[in-house]
């Protein structure tokens, strides 16, 4: 019998599985959704730790890099590889380059291919294997435009030529595991900051020695980068390398002096024997100089003379000839002036022979235009005539497309008003119809209870016939002791022997009479039951019967609608050919109308124009009549001057003749002066050459001499200088990085230890959310089913039979869902987290280690039955402690009472009954209200946090960058530079017309203590505390209240103080050069990127005692400048004081680049978040219905339409929906704050505001899940059979 019950019990199990399918995957999806999500995002961030190594495991990437300020030799990599951990050393070179042109000029990072470190990956093309071929950055080969086989021209800075060649062929391009990402570097060319890099092989460098050694850590393989295992073991070999560097760098130092010392012996004996040969020389030509001197000094002499003898006769000649100009000047002025005359009476003439022929010109073309105009009326006239007749046409042709528009307007008002008959047939018989399928589908479910019912009553029979068998054994048995004791009795024995069989007999019979009263009362019901099962079987055919006639005749009538829409149909198209027509014609009218527009316009416009012309042509008449009298006016003056002119002339030509006489015999004397000159001007060129000659030797004696003694003394400096330098050489220093110090390398790292954070907080609430719902969901199950624990109390099962199917229920459930989580959030998370990321960082995606981390998932599935399994025990516990027959009578109803807005009269009179029943069953059954709005509450705040944190981190580079730093770069200065330099580049500053404004800074790199450990802090000094406003703004992050620097004290970052634990009036203490300052806070402000303290100059020296010395200058350009930001960088870095620029513009860039693949991980919390929300609506809305089953079919019996017992049941969800997108509001806000500053990192602080719009969006997409789900509920309301209210309660 027990192994009976046991079996009916299993049965019943899988039977219950498979009636509350909803429940069941509801829970496994929650339970799924929570662990998926707990698993998955902790398993991100060691996935992406695992992944990053795998890829730099196959990249062979450097473990460690030293640079030397002096080179590094081929001793130095031996020493390095026969350090203890060292598995490899190697030497590499490297140089920065220019590449382009004019303001395309960019740095291009040069480096040798090695191929046992930092392997590369080629996208295109192959791996450089000969001289002159080069292997590109895949980004600045795609922004430059280079393909495979082009060439690239590189540049190098100033003197250096540490390259044999310039020109290179491109025969690679992709990526290096150094540059992992978009940054490349700074440096000291160009703009100061690196565009791309290039691999060549090592023999097109022309280095004597190395400038840098990769090394490769032994055992690095075995440890995993980003954990501590494998930051201690760089560690350890670091030292051990820096251990020998004090010895390397002396032995480097050692021959480089000594090989500089050699070429300065040498020079020094060159410039001597120099020395030597040009005295020699320089005698010669001094000797050769003399000589010529006195040989001029002689001839000069001589000339000198006959000079003397010439300019008396000149003076002479000179007397006549002035008395012969001066005759002639007389004659020449008086044929000037006749001259002059003539030429006036020409000119006149001429002008009034012109303004003859313009007049006759003039009337000519009047008259003609005259002719045109005349025409130009006539034609005007038939235009105006012809627009007259096109407005009467169009007049007719408008009235007739208004006639056929009526028409149509009549048709088409029939056709609509048809379609709105068949339209309203259709909607009713639809209606009908799916009334009559929910009545058949109602049936069905009638029929299946009924054959589940007739299945439990055969089970109950087959009880019942087992205690019959039963009942007639126990019979069997007492006769059986019957027959002894009545043996006994005739064998005389007393009646203490016969009582004990007395008692067994009494003991059975009282067991008999109990097992026949319960046969009895069993087999009443189950009679009972028989006979109602039977009529509702009866009722249930009759209703089938009637429902599908009446399905027939609905059917029919589509038919008939169907054929009436088809005629339908066939009008309606033609009406709109009709009105095709019809808008055709408008149309064409509406053209023609345009074109007799436009006629009419050009005709007023010709109208105009011929008016305007008639009143020109009036006024050019007049003007002719004046000037024909003008110009005989004018004639008969010229006439005049003509006959005066002719009696001038010849008194002129007879002074003439007298005048050419004298002139004669003044020629022939000046001839003979002529010839004498000539010869004295022979001697002076002679001088002259002589003179030249002997000034040119001078000059060359002279040029000679000083360009030996400058040739000597620039060697002689040159020595000096040089052996300046030897004097300078510093013993040089090793600069050992590893590969924290790679550009983004670090980012990447830190991008994991954000994950990490995330996963510490956002799954756990998610999980919590997750589980407390399948708590609620099993709890429920147990309370509903207690009819059915009663019965199986009665029938003799024992509590741990009961308790053992809701509990193995529950852990199904769970493990199966937490099974599928574990494998799908393991796996499928970190592949979309590590694949968003490899958008930023290359190569790493294709890499990528996915591995199960069993102990995220054992926490998640322990937590997930724990809590399922708790609630279920404890759930089930309490329900078995009631008697049986407690159990098998429904719960007492909740005692009725006024609710609070009951008693506010006029609010409650004017609200509807379905109001009054939804505002009281919202209230009545609190831990259902409570346990909704908590379920809303959490999805809407869990949502809420993942749209925060995408405001917050989205939005500190635009914070940080824009509204508190505004300047555009900072120049750091090279520590170097003499002071002249300083002042030459503080000269190009000042003077750029470019640049706004600029503030010289000193930015100190000090360490101040926190409780655990120490904070890297930036010191910042402006020397222009004015400047230093438009530089930086400082600010409180939430009033906004703007700050001061003053020299009471310093200014720190918000993040800063709350690392270290002090606000403002505090010390904060400072160690700089292991010396520790103490300064006091006057103020706290808003930062988001690194850690800073701000201070004037005179607060500075207070607190360290000494002066700022300012290493950098920052500067801001003009809003209007014409040059961009790297034309001006490449400008300042001309300047040996300027060392490199750091552009904002960059930082920021790098910055949002680098949380900007948070926005994937982000945009899955959400996402998550919504189908949690979804799973979570929809399993409390399906608990809630399947309660009120009893009470939502009543409401069916009473007449209430589908629609309205929807509306009866949402009306509840929608209200408590607000409630509970309210309450997630003010959760999602504390959480987002708690959330934010668990996640964030010591260097970074996130921002601490959600944006408006998140509230929305969030708010937008819980609303919308829970209507998604009230829209699935319909159905299932409509589902509810009208034959569960009839059923009997007890």
């Amino acid at each position: 019998m027990v192994g009976d019950g046991m079996k009916a019990l299993h049965k019943d199990f899988w039977m219950e599985i498979r009636k509350s399918k909803a429940r069941f995957i509801s829970i496994f999806l929650i339970v799924a959704l929570g662990v998926a999500f707990f698993s998955g995002i902790q398993a991100s961030s060691p996935d992406m730790r695992y992944s990053g190594d795998a890829y730099y495991e196959a990249a062979k990437l450097m473990d460690l890099k030293i640079q030397g300020t002096l080179g590094l030799t081929q001793r130095d990599v031996k020493a390095v590889s026969d350090i203890d951990g060292v598995e490899l050393a190697e030497g590499g070179y490297s140089t920065d380059v220019m590449s382009g042109e004019d303001d395309a000029r960019k740095v291009l990072h040069l480096e040798s291919i090695s191929s046992n470190f930092n392997l590369l990956t080629a996208d295109e093309g192959r791996i450089p294997e000969k001289s002159g071929e080069i292997f590109l950055d895949k980004p600045f080969a795609k922004n430059r435009g280079y393909k495979i086989g082009d060439t690239i021209s590189v540049n190098e800075d100033g003197d250096s030529e540490l390259l044999k060649k310039t020109t290179y062929t491109v025969v690679g391009i992709g990526s290096s595991p150094l540059y992992i990402s978009f940054n490349r570097g700074n440096t000291t060319l160009g703009s100061g900051e690196i565009s791309g890099f290039g691999y060549i092989l090592p023999e097109d460098f022309d280095q004597e020695a190395f400038t840098q050694i990769y090394i490769m850590v032994h055992e690095s393989g075995d440890v995993i980068s980003y954990t501590d295992a494998y930051d201690n073991l760089i560690k350890k070999i670091r030292k051990r390398v820096e251990g020998i560097e004090k010895e390397q760098c002396s032995l480097r130092y050692d021959e480089i002096v000594a090989e500089a010392n050699e070429k300065l012996d040498d020079a020094r004996k060159e410039l001597e024997d120099g020395k030597k040969e040009s005295e020699e020389k320089l005698g010669d030509a001094k000797k050769k100089l003399d000589d010529g001197q006195k040989k001029y000094d002689d001839g000069k002499k001589e000339y000198e003379d006959g000079k003397q003898q010439l300019n008396d006769a000149k003076k002479k000649l000179i007397d006549g000839k002035q008395q012969l100009a001066d005759g002639r000047q007389q004659i020449a002025d008086g044929w000037s002036q006749l001259n002059s005359a003539k030429q006036q009476v020409e000119d006149g003439q001429a002008q009034l022979n012109a303004a003859r022929s313009q007049f006759v010109n003039s009337e000519a073309q009047i008259n003609e235009k005259q002719s045109e105009l005349t025409a130009g009326y006539e034609q005007l006239t038939d235009a105006k005539k012809q627009v007259s007749d096109g407005e009467a046409q169009l007049r007719e042709a408008e009235k007739t497309l208004e006639s056929k528009q009526d028409e149509l307007d009549t048709g088409r008002e029939q056709l609509e008003a048809g379609k709105n008959t068949i339209r309203e047939t259709k909607a009713s018989l639809t209606s009908q119809k799916e009334q009559c399928e929910a009545g058949l589908a109602q049936i069905s479910e009638g029929e299946a209870q009924i054959s589940s019912s007739e299945e439990a009553l055969s089970g109950q029979q087959a009880q019942l016939d087992e205690l019959t068998s039963q009942k007639e054994t126990l019979s069997s048995q007492v006769a059986e002791l019957q027959a002894q004791y009545d043996a006994g009795a005739e064998a005389g024995k007393t009646e203490e022997e016969l009582a004990e069989l007395s008692a067994q007999i009494q003991t059975l019979n009282d067991q008999i009479s109990a097992m026949e009263e319960q046969i009895n009362s069993g087999q009443a019901q189950i009679d009972g039951a028989q006979a109602e099962l039977t009529a509702k079987k009866s009722e249930l055919a009759q209703t089938r019967a009637e429902l599908e006639s009446s399905l027939t005749q609905i059917n029919e009538g589509f038919s008939q609608i169907e054929e009436q829409e088809e005629t339908l149909s066939g009008t309606e198209t033609q009406l709109n050919a009709g009105q095709e027509e019809l808008d055709k014609g408008k149309k064409e009218l509406e053209a023609k109308k345009t074109e007799l527009s436009a006629a009419k316009e050009e005709i007023e416009t010709n109208q105009a124009t011929l008016d305007n012309g008639q009143s020109q042509l009036d006024a050019a008449k007049a003007q002719l009549s004046s000037g024909r009298q003008q110009l005989e006016e004018k004639q008969a003056q010229l006439n005049a001057g003509q006959a005066e002119i002719q009696a001038n002339t010849e008194k002129l030509t007879s002074s003439q003749a007298e005048l050419d006489a004298n002139e004669q015999k003044l020629l022939d004397g000046e001839k003979e002066l002529r010839e004498n000159e000539q010869k004295l001007k022979d001697a002076k060129k002679d001088l002259e050459d002589a003179k030249k000659k002997l000034s040119v030797g001078k000059k060359e004696y002279q040029d000679g001499k000083k360009k030996a003694d400058d040739k000597i003394a620039e060697a002689q400096q040159k020595i000096e200088d040089a052996q300046k330098e030897v004097d300078d050489i510093e013993i040089p220093e090793w600069i050992i990085t590893d590969r924290n110090d790679l550009p983004e390398y670090s980012d990447f790292g830190d991008n994991a230890e954000r994950l990490k954070n995330i996963g510490k907080v956002f799954p756990m609430i998610f999980f919590l959310v997750a589980a407390l719902i399948s708590l609620t969901t099993m709890t429920r199950m147990v309370e509903e089913q207690r009819t059915q624990i009663g019965t199986m109390k009665a029938l003799g099962y024992g509590k741990i039979s009961i308790a053992s199917k809701y509990l193995c229920y529950a852990f199904l459930a769970t493990a199966g869902g937490s099974i599928v989580g574990i494998l799908f959030g393991e796996k499928v998370l970190p592949f979309i987290i590590i694949q968003a990321y490899g958008i930023m960082y290359w190569n790493i995606g294709d890499h990528m280690q996915l591995n199960y981390e069993m102990h995220y998932a054992l926490i998640a599935s322990g937590a997930a039955v724990i809590c399922t399994m708790g609630a279920t025990l404890f759930s089930s516990a309490k329900t078995l402690a009631e008697t049986p027959a407690s159990l098998m009578r429904p719960p007492a109803p909740k005692e009725g009472k006024r609710i609070l807005i009951e008693r506010i009269g006029f609010i409650w009179k004017h609200l509807s009954f379905s109001w009054k029943s939804s505002m009281r069953n919202l209230f009545r059954y609190k831990k259902r209200l409570f346990m909704t709005i908590f379920g809303i509450a959490g999805s809407m705040g869990l949502m809420l946090v993942g749209f925060g944190l995408y405001d917050s981190i989205m939005d500190i580079a635009l914070l940080q960058y824009d509204q508190i730093q505004h300047y555009d770069a900072m120049v750091i200065n090279d520590d170097d530079a003499t002071q002249s330099q300083k002042k030459e580049l503080l000269k190009f500053l000042d003077g750029n017309s470019e640049i706004d404004h600029y503030t010289r800074v000193q930015l100190t790199k000090m360490t101040a203590p926190k409780e655990k450990g120490s904070v890297s802090i930036y010191v910042y000094v402006p020397e222009n505390t004015e400047n230093f406003k438009e530089d930086v703004t400082l600010r409180d992050r939430k009033s906004h209240e703007q700050y001061e620097l003053t020299d009471d004290g310093a200014v720190i970052c918000e993040k800063t103080a709350s690392l270290i634990g002090v606000k403002a009036g505090d010390e904060i203490a400072l160690e700089k050069d292991n010396r520790k300052y103490k300064v006091k806070i006057t103020a706290i402000t808003e930062n988001y990127m690194g850690h800073y303290v701000y201070m004037t100059p005179s607060c500075y020296e207070k607190t360290f005692g000494e002066k700022p010395e300012y290493s950098s200058t920052v500067y801001t350009m003009k809003e209007d400048a014409g040059s961009d930001l790297e034309t001006l960088g490449n400008e300042i870095l001309k300047y040996p004081a300027a060392l490199s620029i750091s552009y904002t513009s960059s930082t920021a860039g790098q910055v949002e680049r680098m949380l900007g693949s948070l926005g994937a991980v982000i945009w899955v919390l959400i996402i998550s978040a919504g189908m949690l929300a979804f799973v979570v609506l929809y399993n409390l809305n399906n608990i809630n219905i399947t309660e009120r089953q009893r009470e939502l079919a009543t409401l069916k019996v009473l007449g209430f339409y589908d629609g309205e017992v929807s509306q009866y049941v949402f009306r509840e969800n929608i209200l408590l929906s607000f409630i509970g997108i309210l309450a997630g509001a003010v959760f999602g806000i504390f959480l987002h704050r708690y959330v934010i500053t668990t996640v964030e990192v010591d260097a970074v602080m996130f921002g601490r505001n959600i944006k408006p719009i998140s509230f929305v969006y969030s708010g937008i997409i819980t609303f919308g899940f829970s209507m998604f789900v009230n829209m699935v509920m319909h159905f299932k309301l409509k589902k509810i059979n009208m034959v569960e209210s009839l059923k009997s309660v007890e």
